[in-house]
């Protein structure tokens, strides 16, 4: 089986895309995979024919390039790949898009609402009403660009620098209290949710680079599983169910959470279609709590892409 492992994406993902891509690369050649290395361009489709391309794992990333244009492409020109279909990834790449799907059903998010530059112009939008403090963010924007807190109205000047990567922009109650994040792998048909996992600052560690291991980290970054009470691990578990069930989400996904300091309610950020795959990336950490290997997890995924094929084909 011929892996062609396409990466890129835009100018703020396009390094973490790039990084992804080469750990997956590693890894699959260490199973014995036959892979090839494709940076998304123009001539895209006519590389992978010429490498006589199997399966495409997905890498890029943002809009433009993993919103559902590369999965858009591929499925025109019936090349398998792994992920998300284009129309869902389309959804979840879109945060306000999600947000109305996660309301839809009854998932719990922060309370928002969508502002356009003409509008926030014209002073329709009154801070005061909505409240401080509130986080401004770019929809089709991943990691941490195009991302604002904003605090006071001496701070309101830094919504420009979210205007400044699209309009309309989404506002955002601010959640005060812990980030946790909740992967989902498809594995013999079936979704398995992974540990809830914190993101965590390690200090005074040194840097470990096997993939297996539970203090995988680079500088001062690490994961470590949530020590949150069973039952509202459970109820954050059903809430990540639904939110890769409503967008349609498909293979894997990572799924994003506050959960508030007052009152320990769970709130829904966001999904990402294609989360980080380094060995020190938040999923791959989840995975390894879960007893899943670095190299299973990549494999995985792979596997759920070819199962699911085979299945498409004989219908």
């Amino acid at each position: 089986m011929k892996v062609a492992i396409v990466y890129g994406g835009t100018s703020s993902e396009r390094e973490a895309s790039a990084e992804n891509a080469k750990y997956i690369g590693a890894s699959l050649e260490q199973l014995g995979y036959e892979i090839c290395m494709v940076p998304y361009e123009k001539n895209l489709v006519q590389t992978l024919k010429n490498e006589n391309t199997d399966m495409v794992y997905v890498c890029v990333q943002g809009k433009g390039h993993g919103d559902g244009t590369i999965q858009a492409i591929l499925q025109q020109e019936g090349i398998p790949y792994t992920g998300s279909d284009a129309h869902a990834a389309a959804v979840i790449n879109d945060k306000i898009i999600s947000k109305m799907l996660f309301e839809k059903v009854g998932l719990q998010t922060p309370e928002w609402m969508m502002l356009t530059r003409e509008d926030y112009e014209k002073g329709v939008f009154d801070p005061e009403a909505f409240g401080y403090p509130f986080v401004a963010k770019a929809p089709s924007e991943g990691g941490s660009f195009g991302i604002a807190l904003i605090r006071s109205k001496e701070e309101m000047e830094r919504i420009e620098e979210v205007f400044a990567y699209e309009s309309p922009i989404l506002i955002e109650r601010f959640i005060p209290g812990d980030f946790y994040t909740i992967g989902i792998l498809q594995r013999d048909g079936k979704d398995c949710v992974l540990p809830c996992v914190q993101g965590v600052e390690l200090h005074g560690e040194k840097e470990n680079d096997d993939p297996d291991s539970l203090k995988v980290f680079t500088g001062e970054y690490g994961v470590k599983e949530a020590k949150l009470p069973k039952e509202l691990l459970e109820q954050m578990a059903q809430m990540a169910r639904g939110a890769f069930s409503v967008t349609g989400a498909r293979d894997v996904a990572r799924i994003d959470f506050m959960v508030d300091c007052k009152d320990n309610q769970p709130y829904i950020l966001e999904i990402n279609a294609v989360p980080g795959l380094k060995p020190r990336s938040l999923l791959p950490g989840a995975a390894r709590m879960a007893g899943i290997t670095y190299n299973d997890l990549i494999e995985g995924v792979l596997l759920a892409a070819k199962e699911r094929t085979k299945a498409e084909e004989i219908q």
